[in-house]
């Protein structure tokens, strides 16, 4: 049996997970082709021509479709693997005839993990697929953009590198606070409350000054490729309307790639931190075997 962990969640569940990701990538190329189809409805436009809009129009519902359907299937997929695991902590406590205070506290934190599983790891996956899949279009549109694009994106990589361990140190000091909190509620005692909460929030704003100072370096670096591409685009390309639009939506997109992706990675270095927590001789069950009453 093996240990909690994001690489053993996804390999005990790795066949509803799989779905999940299957329908996720399906979603965001379908959005990929936006800017592309929206450059071709305007250059048709221009002259009264409406195929491109038929094929935006059909672009859109199939958008709609998937993006519907992959909501509806992710909450009932997350959810199970939420009461599996949080099962798994909660009988091994029981049954150890353990101090249930921090098992509370894990169970908080667990939901954590689930909801990176549910939330952010879907935007990482489409953040990652936008940047791939914008970049490429750059350089086919515009190489020049294309090559300021990929210069921004590894500088914001390196803020977001030389942060890890500070993002890590943080976070381990806010779930220390939150496993705690069960055991001091229990405890009724004020004074150390005050000071739980005085220390909780003391963390959260350290760590939320750190992300503001890599969200203002990585704008910085976001705002000066978007200048760089209307430059090039309009006044030194002098592309037709449409051109103009697919080459700034993409650097957009591509932006906007860019800013998610690294907010995703910090929320992995904070559920990889919960999940060595929740590693404590802890292992993943096989959803397929049932619990013993």
């Amino acid at each position: 049996m093996e240990t909690i962990s994001h690489a053993t969640i996804l390999k005990t569940y790795r066949g509803r997970i799989s779905i999940t990701f299957v329908i996720l990538v399906g979603e965001h190329l379908l959005l990929l082709l936006e800017p592309f189809v929206i450059g071709m409805v305007i250059n048709d436009l221009t002259q009264k021509v409406w195929q491109g809009v038929y094929l935006f129009l059909g672009l859109e519902a199939a958008v709609i479709l998937v993006g519907v359907a992959r909501r509806i299937y992710d909450t009932r997929t997350y959810g199970g693997i939420y009461r599996e695991i949080g099962q798994n902590i909660s009988t091994k406590a029981i049954e150890a005839h353990e101090d249930l205070s921090p098992a509370i506290g894990r169970a908080d934190l667990l939901q954590e993990v689930v909801d990176f599983f549910e939330n952010e790891l879907p935007m990482a996956v489409g953040a990652s697929i936008s940047i791939v899949g914008a970049l490429i279009m750059l350089l086919l549109l515009s190489p020049y953009v294309g090559g300021v694009a990929l210069v921004s994106a590894l500088a914001i990589a390196a803020v977001f590198i030389i942060s890890r361990k500070r993002i890590k140190s943080l976070n381990a000091l806010v779930n220390d606070e939150l496993e705690a909190r069960a055991r001091l509620f229990i405890a009724r005692e004020r004074k150390p409350l005050i000071a739980h909460f005085t220390r909780l929030v003391g963390h959260r704003i350290s760590l939320s000054d750190l992300e503001a100072r890599n969200f203002g370096l990585s704008y910085l670096f976001v705002v000066l490729l978007i200048a760089f591409a209307l430059y090039q685009a309009v006044a030194v390309s002098q592309s037709s309307i449409g051109d103009v639009f697919a080459v700034l939506t993409y650097a957009a997109q591509f932006a906007e790639g860019v800013i998610v992706l690294p907010l995703m990675y910090q929320q992995y270095v904070r559920t990889s931190e919960i999940t060595g927590r929740l590693d404590s001789g802890i292992t993943m069950r096989d959803p397929e075997t049932p619990i013993k009453k």
